[in-house]
């Protein structure tokens, strides 16, 4: 069973997590490609958007409007409620389909939502309704943990156990570092690289483009040959 981001311990246990790697290789990386491919004076999509930590920096970056979306009331009030939240507006959703309407904005971004969801066909759903709420040219980007290092401790999580080999599709146990040394024990999907790009795909995506990146504060192996990059970024165009 996966994890219950509608229960408030939840959400609060994860805002405890210092999230400073998802932002040196994931956020950051991902803000900076957006505005170097489409500038500042954008709209954006922020689908799960949780309690707004990435809609926030979007907006400390420099994006004109942010417009979060989650299906945990819990988290939206969260976002709703911080006062740094700047141009941004929140709204829970119960069915999966977005009030708003065809070709509104001008990108989006789904960080770490595929994980959280066990269906492929609730992934295909989610996508294409992103693909509707786009207008042409614009990009969506998927952040998400790697699946190539599921079971590799991080300086502040792990995914899976490690010498598993996962299954696309599989649950897994994620381990994340709280500033207490506990630690936050919570569930998610293991999905392989080619399922990214074929739900992407087949919602109408294009020119999809992957990224990786690591550095030497991350993690490597035992022999110091190789840095692995925790999380992966797509990046879907759609015509």
């Amino acid at each position: 069973m996966g994890t219950n981001w509608m229960n408030e311990e939840v959400s609060n246990l994860f805002d405890q997590y210092d999230d400073y790697l998802e932002e040196r290789l994931g956020y950051k990386p991902l803000i900076e490609n957006l505005k170097e491919s489409l500038g500042q004076n954008i709209s954006v999509l922020d689908y799960g958007c949780g309690g707004g930590k990435v809609s926030r920096r979007l907006i400390a970056g420099g994006i004109k409007a942010v417009t979060g979306v989650d299906i945990s009331q819990t988290m939206v009030d969260k976002a709703s409620n911080n006062i740094n939240r700047g141009n941004s507006s929140y709204h829970q959703i119960n069915t999966g389909v977005l009030s708003f309407k065809d070709n509104t904005f001008d990108a989006a971004i789904c960080c770490y939502v595929f994980i959280n969801n066990n269906e492929k066909s609730d992934l295909l759903k989610i996508v294409k309704e992103v693909h509707r709420t786009l207008k042409s040219g614009s990009i969506f980007y998927v952040l998400d943990t790697n699946p190539d290092s599921t079971g590799i401790k991080f300086s502040s999580f792990m995914n899976g156990e490690p010498n598993k080999k996962y299954n696309d599709g599989e649950r897994r146990l994620v381990y994340l570092d709280l500033p207490d040394g506990s630690i936050f024990e919570i569930s998610d999907t293991h999905w392989h690289k080619d399922t990214y790009y074929e739900i992407l795909t087949e919602a109408g995506f294009k020119t999809i483009e992957l990224f990786e990146y690591s550095d030497v504060d991350t993690s490597k192996d035992t022999e110091g040959l190789q840095y692995y990059p925790p999380f992966v970024m797509f990046k879907a165009t759609k015509f």
